[in-house]
């Protein structure tokens, strides 16, 4: 995308962050690419929201797209299998 969509994203994301829109901020850093939450994926991984965690990195990554990839996807998916057999 052009620098002026990507300085359209970051308007739209301050907008949804002045108005505790939280869904539609991850949704749209999710979908555009363009920002990354580090804090925001840091809560759900000790949340243990395996779920959210694996759809809010596949904005950002694929699994397939080099080995360190598809290890933390691995991981995330290893984490889901135990938290399930601990169930």
């Amino acid at each position: 995308m052009s620098t002026l969509n990507r300085e359209i994203v970051f308007l739209v994301l301050q907008f949804l962050e002045k108005h505790k829109f939280k869904d539609a901020i991850h949704t749209l850093e999710r979908e555009s690419g363009y920002y990354f939450n580090m804090k925001y994926l840091e809560e759900k991984v000790l949340a243990g929201e395996w779920d959210e965690v694996e759809k809010y990195l596949s904005g950002f990554i694929k699994a397939d797209d080099n080995g360190y990839s598809m290890r933390i996807f691995l991981e995330i998916r290893t984490l889901k299998y135990l938290e399930a057999l601990d169930r």
